[in-house]
Order: structure tokens, then sequence, then C-alpha cells
């Protein structure tokens, strides 16, 4: 996909894609510009979010004081991806992206969990150059990439992309 084809944060679309586990399931794509800005809340460089696999519903808050629940990064830890992450792949995704045309900044394997709680799930976090992917054409490649997951026996995480700026070292 030639990157002109390519457009930022767009209004909500609503189109699901099956899972590839299970056909019943769906990916969502963002959603609302509410949460695209709002679901990594706590994270110190406030990413927005693009596309994500996954099923989960994000719950905007309501009440007199509306108050979102705190995510914060962690370390992966024992899980079965860190055996095939550097082997394998880490490089296919990266020929998933680029065969794309996406421009991608930074691919993680991270535990994104909520302030508190003991759980946190693994994902695959992708960074894109602001305004370069839409929701549409986002959730098609964190898909791709949650299909490579699968075909490789990791069925527990989720693929989650975000805007994000990558900036050089100091000297």
């Amino acid at each position: 996909m030639p990157a002109s084809s390519l457009s930022g944060l767009n209004a909500p679309v609503t189109d699901e894609l099956a899972s590839p586990q299970d056909s019943s399931a769906s990916f969502r794509l963002p959603f609302s510009d509410v949460e695209a800005k709002n679901y990594y809340h706590g994270l110190p460089s406030k990413p927005i979010l693009v596309a994500r696999t996954g099923t989960d519903t994000w719950k905007q808050p309501s009440g007199p004081w509306p108050c979102l629940p705190v995510k914060e990064l962690r370390t992966v830890g024992n899980h079965p991806l860190r055996e095939v992450w550097g082997k394998k792949l880490a490089v296919q995704i990266c020929k998933i992206l680029d065969s794309m045309g996406v421009k991608w900044t930074s691919m993680d394997p991270v535990r994104i969990g909520v302030e508190g709680e003991s759980v946190a799930p693994v994902i695959v976090w992708i960074g894109v150059q602001p305004n370069t992917l839409s929701g549409k054409d986002g959730l098609a490649a964190a898909q791709e990439c949650k299909e490579l997951l699968v075909a490789n026996d990791i069925y527990d995480v989720e693929i989650e992309i975000r805007e994000s700026v990558v900036w050089g070292g100091i000297n």
C-alpha cells in the first residue's frame, strides 16, 4: 500500500474484522477521538491509539468526577513470546509493516497494565509516525501481525499501534 493512501486519525470507523482464532470475536477500530486520546492515560508520553487487536471494550468514564484508570508499562517477564521474538518474529513483523507502507518508529513487546492491578497483558506495541496511519489501515496491519503471532502459537498477545516520535540519543 503506498504511503500516500495512508492518512492520520480519521473519524470513527465501525468496520470489524474476524479474529484469526474465533470468527465470532472482532478486532476493534478506534472508535472515537476520546478513546484514541485517553486509552493510554497515565503514560508520560501521552501516546494516541491508532488501532488494536483484542475484544476488550474501553469504557469512557462518567459521573460527576470522571476518573480514567492510570496505565503503566511493565516488562514482559517469563512468557513464550520471549523465546521467538528476537529469533524471527520481530523481523517478520517489520516485513509486514514495511510491505503495508506503515511508517513505523518503534516496536516493543511490553506489558501495559492498570496501576495497582497485579496482572497486565503482553502487547506488541508498535509506534508509527504521527498522522501517517488511519485507524482502518492500522487495524489491517495489526490484524496481519496478530495472525503471525497465532501462526507461531502465541495466542495471548495483542497488537497495539500508537503514534510515536523517537528522539535521538544525547551525545
